[in-house]
């Protein structure tokens, strides 16, 4: 075969080659997914009317039951634990932060304690899963969260 007709060959072979291999790519949608930031919009906190305004009645009384040795036991055996991440003197920057987290997949809630609104991710029973979780916030959101027992 002449010299022009096997560089030829060649050169049809590697663009075919390079076809295959790239128009499948090209044409996955997968570089459309990545150019569109994929927003997640949370509805309003709802408001709550208290349930004597729509039951029109008094407020129930409620008796305590008496502390015997067995129900100390039984609360003091039971530990549960959250990750607090934030703490604000404002509502609005402890809500964005919640939705942040929320929006990240972590069960964030606000806890508002006197002057201030306090965001933490839990709870969990297990405090080595929140132990394993800190570290993980630490090095993607360099967060340092403090375990604090729930409620």
């Amino acid at each position: 075969m002449d010299r022009t007709v096997k560089q030829r060959l060649v050169g049809a072979v590697i663009l075919a080659a390079l076809l295959v291999i790239l128009v499948p790519e090209w044409l996955d949608g997968a570089g459309h997914k990545s150019r569109y930031v994929k927003t997640v919009e949370l509805p309003a906190e709802p408001v709550f009317r208290p349930v004597e305004e729509l039951m029109g009645q008094k407020k129930p009384v409620i008796k305590k039951p008496e502390k015997t040795a067995t129900t100390k036991i039984v609360n003091s055996s039971i530990n549960a634990w959250a990750l607090q991440v934030g703490s604000f003197s404002s509502q609005a920057n402890a809500l964005a932060m919640r939705d942040k987290f929320r929006g990240d997949g972590y069960p964030a809630y606000v806890v508002e304690q006197k002057d201030s609104f306090r965001v933490r991710i839990g709870p969990e029973l297990d405090r080595s899963r929140l132990e394993k979780l800190q570290q993980k916030i630490l090095k993607e959101k360099k967060i340092k969260g403090i375990l604090v027992k729930h409620p």
